[in-house]
């Protein structure tokens, strides 16, 4: 998640649509959830900690599946508003979970990483052709009938697969491969194939098919003939969700900005007819409604939690003992994918030194990390060096340690300043006594934006900068902003108008780093988390890939990252896929695209009468069945 979203608390759901899913936004607690509460797509992975601080694993709650009954309001907080409910344009968590209320998607991954059919069941022979085969009861509202494999596929090849992405979908790089779209083909009403051109023993794990939502040809078809993707952007049935039928587990109800978003159960839920699925899915959802209340303050937030005013919020790690020790409120720490990073900016209107290898490096030297861990963490979080958290079972430790950058003796002034003198060999920047000049003579002051829905968030920004200052030698200014202001102005990009550039990745890539950049410049960032994807690595390497998707900062690999990562994907033997990721890790730890920083643990406190919510990383996979035990 991220440093914003962390500790929110609550509305989580990490699925496909997550750029900010895959960005989680700013500051562990700072959001209704990334708690992974709401939540089918949670990324996941294998832990051998399997211990529970005292809620029920709906899951594993089948003795009291006749003591569920539909009844109260579920109630969760978010410390920055959404920025829409157009899922094509938008990755933010709190975006994203908005939507996941009213639609759900076309697959869920459970505890145990098998594929839970919502929308959709895939099936395949040979690993590399996919059949997609829907649900016959699953019906559009707005007038627009039953969802059909023609509406997936007319989406998929004219707007996902979109000429020079002229609908500016966000993640229209998940469905090409080296450049060519993916084929998909309509087999029959309910059936459709993905043929991808290379054997992908785990596309299904994936965030392409899994937790994609649809939207209905009938809607499409007004704005692709004439590519009117303004049109697309600011349509109404879209934008209020009029469509989403029967499809999800509740019905936009309300949305009032930077106040509070309402849904109401849904009498019409799809799963409700589906057999076989257990008694306790017989009459989801169990809440009357699910509301979302946005709450900047995180002491607010907090109160409100305490004051049973909330169902669930994030918990920061310095108040975590303090609802431990409450008998009203069951505490979860839960492992996460999202990594805490320091983010560089390398377009155009960054600082240009974070284009040097060695530069980057000794921003992350300069910052030590195991004291941000047991101090500001209180030891609720780890050092990260690489894009992957320790528990995966893809985390190589073979090759990481001489990267191991802000630990032991790669940390401190002398690592730090050792590779700066090096970074700067060759320009105008150098240093008089224990300070950094520009090319002016000027001392250097950058920028280091964090999450004000966060204080932990801006406490990090703080150590970091005063770190930073006294090793590097470099001014830091501070600026606080919300998560959704940093994803608008500083986060998503594009060149000036009127200028052309050779390819557009989406709003958080709009073009090569010289030409597309952001509305406001900006030097470096913690407000962003990036997901590690821990069950399927190569899904990350959007952030690595020129034309990634995900890649805002404007990075560009020196070295064959994203080969490294396509060899991998396609390797179907894991300990050859597992040797592969190593070399991809290690390459990632030495260039430091960021600078990694931390892996934190989410800490969620809810009310004791919630049942459902677990520690396990993909608590949330089944929210639809949690339930009020009172």
């Amino acid at each position: 998640m991220s440093p914003e979203d962390q500790y929110q608390g609550g509305l989580y759901r990490p699925n496909r649509r997550d750029l900010l899913h895959v960005l989680g936004v700013g500051g562990a607690t700072a959001f209704a959830g990334c708690d992974g509460f709401l939540g089918g797509n949670a990324e996941q992975t294998d832990r051998d900690d399997d211990s529970d601080s005292g809620g029920t694993d709906a899951a594993d709650a089948t003795e009291t599946a006749r003591s569920r009954t539909v009844s109260g309001e579920y109630t969760s907080v978010a410390g920055s508003d959404a920025n829409s409910l157009n899922w094509l344009y938008t990755n933010d968590t709190t975006s994203g979970a908005y939507v996941d209320l009213t639609l759900d998607s076309a697959w869920a991954i459970d505890n145990d990483q098998n594929v839970f059919p919502l929308w959709a069941e895939p099936s395949t022979e040979d690993g590399q052709t996919y059949r997609i085969t829907l649900r016959d009861n699953l019906q559009w509202g707005g007038g627009y009938g039953q969802m059909t494999a023609e509406d997936w596929v007319y989406m998929i090849t004219n707007v996902f697969q979109g000429e020079d992405n002229w609908a500016g979908y966000t993640n229209a790089g998940d469905w090409f491969r080296q450049g060519e779209p993916i084929p998909v083909e309509q087999v029959d009403t309910l059936t459709f194939e993905i043929r991808l051109p290379e054997v992908d023993p785990t596309f299904p794990l994936k965030p392409i098919m899994w937790g994609q939502s649809c939207l209905p040809k009938g809607i499409l078809e007004q704005y692709v003939p004439d590519r009117d993707a303004e049109g697309l952007r600011q349509d109404e049935e879209i934008n209020t969700l009029q469509y989403t039928g029967n499809l999800g587990p509740y019905t936009y109800e309300e949305w009032e900005r930077e106040s509070q978003y309402v849904t109401v159960r849904n009498d019409d839920y799809y799963l409700r007819e589906v057999e076989d699925l257990g008694e306790e899915w017989e009459d989801v959802p169990y809440f009357e409604s699910y509301t979302v209340q946005v709450i900047p303050e995180e002491s607010s937030r907090l109160n409100a939690l305490r004051n049973g005013e909330v169902t669930i919020a994030g918990i920061p790690p310095r108040n975590a003992q303090g609802f431990q020790d409450n008998g009203d409120i069951d505490v979860y720490v839960q492992p996460q994918p999202f990594v805490q990073a320091l983010k560089y900016n390398v377009r155009a209107n960054g600082w240009e030194l974070f284009r040097e290898i060695p530069v980057r490096q000794a921003f992350v030297c300069a910052v030590d990390k195991t004291t941000l861990a047991e101090n500001l963490y209180r030891g609720f979080a780890e050092p990260a060096y690489t894009m992957q958290p320790r528990f995966s079972k893809w985390y190589v430790e073979e090759g990481i340690q001489e990267y191991t950058f802000g630990t032991g003796d790669l940390q401190g002034s002398g690592p730090a300043r050792t590779r700066m003198e090096r970074g700067i060999e060759g320009t105008q920047y150098e240093y008089a006594g224990e300070t950094l000049l520009n090319p002016d003579g000027d001392p250097v002051t950058l920028s280091l934006y964090a999450s004000s829905a966060s204080n932990t968030n801006q406490t990090l920004a703080e150590l970091v900068g005063q770190q930073i200052e006294s090793n590097l030698g470099i001014s830091i200014r501070i600026e606080t902003i919300p998560g959704n202001t940093f994803q608008q102005q500083y986060a998503s990009n594009s060149p000036p108008e009127g200028e052309d550039v050779p390819w557009s990745s989406g709003t958080f890539n709009g073009g090569p780093r010289d030409v597309s950049v952001s509305q406001e410049p900006w030097d470096m960032s913690v407000v962003l988390g990036f997901n590690t994807y821990p069950r399927t690595p190569s899904s990350s390497a959007t952030f690595f890939r020129e034309r990634g998707n995900a890649n805002y900062a404007g990075y560009v690999p020196e070295s064959n990252i994203p080969e490294l990562y396509a060899e991998a994907s396609r390797t179907v033997d894991e300990s050859e896929r597992r040797e592969l990721f190593g070399q991809v890790f290690q390459q990632i730890a030495r260039e430091q695209p960021f600078g990694f920083l931390l892996m934190e643990s989410d800490i969620t406190g809810a009310q004791d009468s919630l049942v459902g919510p677990s520690d396990t990383f993909a608590s949330g996979w089944d929210y639809q069945r949690y339930y009020f035990d009172r």
